[in-house]
């Protein structure tokens, strides 16, 4: 219930793309961090070291959790995409120590997941229904 105020009913495509616009978004916002409150001279040339882990942890979790909120087409997707989507997320969390990304590429690809990762929500808000919502 708690995701179906904020997300209402998702497609197929909405969930898959839901947990990589926040790793996107999650990397813009600590390349950002780091480009301000660095102690050190930084460039955009410089590197931006991302803890692997906690960003799969939590884009699995968001997977996991929003799965209720999918408007599965067919069965085998309820059945196979709604656990090895996010399965597949903790193993990228467990093999992955450390993602290194360069400052520049981080900064671009952060508002770009932002603003996509915010038009999907809105666009989810306004399309849901609230009797839909009660009853799920």
């Amino acid at each position: 219930m708690l995701f179906c105020a904020v997300l209402g009913k998702l497609t197929v495509k909405s969930w898959v793309s839901l947990p990589l616009l926040f790793l996107g978004s999650a990397t813009g916002v600590a390349a950002l961090i780091d480009l301000l409150l660095s102690q050190r001279a930084l460039t955009l040339q410089s590197e931006l070291s991302l803890s692997a882990p906690l960003l799969f942890g939590f884009a699995a979790g968001l997977a996991m959790f929003s799965a209720n909120q999918v408007q599965w087409r067919f069965r085998w997707q309820r059945r196979s995409l709604r656990f090895t989507y996010p399965l597949a997320m903790v193993v990228c969390a467990i093999a992955v120590d450390a993602l290194t990304l360069p400052t520049s590429a981080a900064l671009i690809i952060g508002p770009v997941a932002a603003v996509l990762l915010a038009a999907l929500l809105m666009r989810n808000n306004t399309n849901r229904d609230e009797a839909d919502c009660l009853t799920s």
